[in-house]
């Protein structure tokens, strides 16, 4: 199946029915991410433990591609060690904006099929928005915007963990 079906299929998977889509009773850290080019708005929510992320969950506004990277990278970070899930985020941030040969990342499972956005600029910052929130999160910023860095760099106020 070529590369292109396979992003449709994922795509529509992910949009339809996406996985830990709501509220976690609990959140140890959340962060909100805004991609003001689409008029995506994500919200994020985590559960960590002594070094795991134990649960995530999101609530969003946003386009098929952003609710289907959300839905994706849930599935791939959850039960990892926190280290293990920011080290993921950044592979994923460069598969998408440092791979010239659009090489796949066998960590990244689904989120491969991403890789058919590549030649799309403006869709980079929406398949990019979760997981610039996800390190929002575990670095304390309370929001990011890949409208000032596709690596979400806008710091918020108070630079430590915060809480739900």
């Amino acid at each position: 199946m070529p590369l292109s079906d396979i992003y449709r299929s994922v795509v529509l998977d992910h949009n339809r029915a996406p996985r830990r889509f709501g509220r976690l009773a609990i959140a140890s850290v959340y962060a909100s991410g805004v991609n003001a080019l689409c008029g995506d708005h994500l919200k994020i929510e985590l559960l960590l433990g002594a070094d795991r992320l134990q649960d995530f969950a999101f609530e969003a506004e946003a386009s098929a591609l952003t609710m289907a990277a959300t839905s994706i990278m849930g599935d791939l970070i959850c039960g990892l060690p926190i280290g293990d899930a920011q080290t993921l985020a950044e592979a994923a941030l460069d598969l998408i904006t440092r791979n010239p040969q659009g090489a796949e990342n066998p960590r990244l499972g689904e989120f491969n099929a991403f890789l058919s956005v590549l030649g799309y600029p403006n869709r980079l910052k929406t398949i990019t928005l979760p997981w610039a929130t996800l390190i929002g999160a575990l670095s304390g910023r309370l929001a990011t915007s890949t409208d000032i860095d596709i690596r979400g760099a806008l710091q918020a106020a108070g630079s430590k963990r915060n809480s739900a």
